[in-house]
């Protein structure tokens, strides 16, 4: 028997902040067959118990029927997930096959293992572009199995009172130690707590302007301890000097962290306001596991991604669109290669997260009808459709005529209906990934309705989710389909290893549990993937501006990437186009044609890399034709289809997604820090900016939902302070709602987690 290769999975393992001491019990998430679309039940799985002192697995907590405590008195326990080890081993049939790294192989083939750690919190570089403004933490040659802190170090952070560099701690890793019971190579990291991080005060600079403070408890500094003062405002231009000032370098969107002045990000596009200098202690990186002999040798290696971010508060409900959706269309493909063969379940469940996803969503408030006779100020889809391409403002369905419990109950019939096959019309409701800029009243009432894609227009599914629902079960229509073969674990099949969530790790560890390709996303910034799918440029995430370039491609930097020549099956050249015109209604109604704004006269949008991207993959190692601007073009959008006089093509090659024999994502295409530097910085910001319609079955809207006596609904905004059974419609100002200084510091008691659609409640 030898070793072949050697695997670290999950490929991407998400743990959660919580300042609890005891990590969250292993759970699951189960479906009554009889009733699929209730809520579903949390149930205890089988957890592993470790002891943190000597780093052993002393024991299994068994299953149960009851959901895990998610807190610990007013504090929540976080998610720290289990990295385990595999081998593939060749035996003398040639069979080879995927098991897990035990002590006992380790001393067959006299080889030890060796961890390093890199992560990195990258929020404040990505707005300043200052390398010394990127915080992170290195472990290298973790061999024993003590816990090991995660120290984010940065050159703009000052020294403690002892002259020591200050850090912030990303959480810690602990190396487990192989026992009888539990032999497994496996490691664990735990986040951090989820807690605010700030900057000296400001220097005296008549250069540095601050806006006037809107002051009282809607908007201003928070208390933030000296332990956790850790930006030097001096030398770094984090607190007070920067501004989010230039749309196409800036995140999309604009103004996601604490800033002086104004409060909501919506307020910063014609005022820009200067940051408050706050960090987090969010993070995500890399682990790699060498195999070294008695010299030191490196005889095989294997990597993983990891990363920190916020609790779902909706255990039980899963997102529409999550990342396992987008990483599966790049291993498998957009198009369903065997459309006989996809299974109705799969369109089931797709429809079934649209019902999770849609339960928790006030859909008056998020279709702009007016609340209580007054104007809605919410940050809805309707709103930004005026603010950013110039649409009349007027409600995406007829005003004060949807209703959460009336439009569940039609996804509830259509579920019902799905049983039966996928009847031809339903597809049509479907909104194409090239149709997300069509802001006609049809366009807008496609599927999903009022939440946002990543590329801050209307959410679209993937292509691949889309052929899915087309296709299925259409080879099945008088006859039971096939059980599918499991084939289990093994080197070939990337399949099993992209659903594999690890043993003893809870089901929010697991991608399947994330929010997908969002405006920015909730535990990583997924856009950030894409932007380097050719060698030799950097793209800008949410953008076709051309950030960065090799050497070679230097006559690049500065233009616009207008469109990909992608061969078809048939050896065709398709065109694909990464830039869309938005339509919509004239001011007054009258006529249908492109809409647009001063500074984008066209209407350009551009789309989101996910889908379109999505064709190329299996082109890796080869080169296709690129069309960009034959000019320099950082302010101005153009239109794909310009004069050719005034493009210039390019040929690039295409990166291979995945690392090789494996599903995690290149470090080519995203170093650690890199797939959570467009979130919110602080990230508790982004729970209050907006209702982040976006990820509601993660951080609810509407809850405790029930019948009304006008035939609608009644319940609670999950950020009212207290539960009336009366919504109250988002506003900054209104101190009935958490307000931003109480998110920063008091969190974890304040945000309440929903089973059943129901507040938790917590237990002293």
């Amino acid at each position: 028997m030898k070793i072949k290769s050697l695997s670290l999975l999950p490929t991407l393992a998400i743990g959660r902040l919580g300042s609890a001491q005891e990590p969250l019990d292993n759970y699951e998430i189960v479906t009554d067959p009889e009733a699929p679309l209730d809520f579903r039940k949390v149930q205890r799985a089988e957890t592993l118990l470790v002891d943190t002192e000597s780093g052993a697995i002393t024991g299994k907590l068994p299953p149960s029927e009851q959901p895990p405590e998610f807190k610990s008195g007013d504090k929540i326990r976080p998610v720290a997930p289990f990295i385990e080890a595999f081998v593939a081993l060749k035996n003398d049939q040639d069979h080879k096959y995927l098991e897990p790294l035990t002590q006992d192989i380790l001393e067959q083939f006299g080889l030890t293992p060796r961890w390093h750690i890199e992560a990195g919190n990258f929020k404040v570089f990505r707005r300043t572009n200052d390398p010394d403004d990127k915080v992170i933490a290195h472990l290298d040659g973790v061999t024993d199995h003590c816990t090991h802190l995660l120290q984010g170090r940065c050159a703009h952070f000052i020294n403690d009172d002892h002259g020591q560099p200050k850090y912030i701690p990303f959480g810690h890793i602990q190396f487990l130690r192989p026992t009888c019971e539990f032999p497994e190579i496996r490691l664990r990291f735990t986040p951090g707590k989820g807690l605010v991080y700030g900057s000296t005060p400001l220097p005296d600079d008549p250069d540095i302007e601050i806006p006037q403070e809107m002051g009282g408890p809607a908007y201003s500094d928070i208390d933030i301890p000296p332990e956790r003062t850790v930006y030097d405002s001096h030398r770094g231009n984090w607190n007070g000097k920067y501004r989010d000032d230039q749309a196409t370098l800036n995140t999309l969107a604009q103004g996601l962290y604490a800033a002086y002045g104004k409060a909501p990000y919506f307020n910063y596009y014609e005022n820009p306001q200067p940051a408050r200098g706050y960090l987090d202690d969010a993070c995500d990186g890399i682990v790699t596991l060498e195999l070294v002999d008695d010299e030191g040798t490196v005889h095989f290696n294997a990597k993983a991604r990891f990363c920190a971010a916020p609790p779902i508060f909706a255990p039980d409900s899963e997102f529409v669109r999550t990342i396992e959706d987008d990483l599966k269309q790049v291993l498998l493909g957009p198009k369903v290669e065997q459309p006989g063969d996809v299974a109705l379940q799969e369109a089931k469940n797709i429809v079934r997260r649209a019902y999770e996803t849609v339960r928790f969503m006030n859909l008056s408030v998020l279709n702009g009808d007016t609340q209580n006779g007054r104007p809605n100020r919410a940050d809805t889809m309707s709103g930004n459709d005026s603010e950013d391409l110039n649409r009349p403002l007027d409600p995406i369905m007829t005003e004060h005529t949807i209703d959460t419990l009336s439009i569940t109950a039609l996804h509830q019939q259509l579920y019902t209906t799905l049983s039966g096959g996928v009847p031809p019309w339903f597809h049509d409701l479907l909104r194409m990934p090239d149709e997300v800029a069509d802001l006609t009243t049809k366009g807008r009432r496609k599927m999903p309705a009022m939440m946002s894609g990543a590329d801050a227009r209307y959410l679209a599914l993937t292509y691949r989710q889309l052929n899915t629902i087309k296709h299925a079960g259409r080879g099945y229509m008088f006859e039971t389909p096939p059980t599918p073969e499991d084939t289990g674990l093994t080197p070939m099949n990337l399949t099993a290893q992209l659903h594999y969530r690890g043993t003893g790790n809870p089901a929010n560890t697991h991608i399947s549990s994330s929010v997908g390709n969002c405006c920015p996303g909730l535990e990583l910034d997924f856009r950030s993937v894409w932007k380097r799918a050719f060698e030799g440029i950097t793209l800008v995430e949410h953008d076709n501006y051309v950030l960065e370039t090799s050497p070679e491609y230097e006559h690049l930097l500065g233009h616009r990437l207008l469109s990909i020549d992608i061969p078809n099956e048939d050896g065709e050249i398709e065109t694909r186009a990464v830039v869309v015109q938005a339509i919509g209604p004239s001011p007054d109604g009258s006529t249908v044609g492109p809409l647009g704004t001063d500074d984008n006269p066209d209407g350009v949008v551009n789309l989101e890399w996910s889908n379109t991207l999505s064709a190329i993959w299996k082109h890796k190692g080869q080169y296709l034709t690129c069309r960009f601007t034959k000019e320099k073009m950082l302010e101005n959008q153009v239109l794909a289809d310009i004069p050719e006089d005034q493009t210039i093509t390019a040929q690039l090659k295409v990166r291979d997604f995945f690392e090789s024999d494996s599903t995690m994502i290149s470090e080519a295409l995203a170093s650690p820090g890199e797939l959570t530097q467009g979130l919110c910085s602080p990230w508790q910001n982004d729970f209050r900016e907006c209702v982040c319609y976006y990820w509601a079955s993660s951080r609810p809207d509407y809850v405790n939902v029930e019948p009304a006596d006008n035939g609608g609904s009644r319940g609670d905004n999950w950020m009212q302070k207290k539960r009336t059974g009366n919504y109250v419609v988002d506003d900054y100002k209104d101190n009935r709602l958490i307000n931003y200084q109480e998110l920063f510091t008091e969190w974890e008691s304040l945000l309440q987690f929903q089973l059943g659609g129901r507040d938790v409640p917590d237990k002293s």
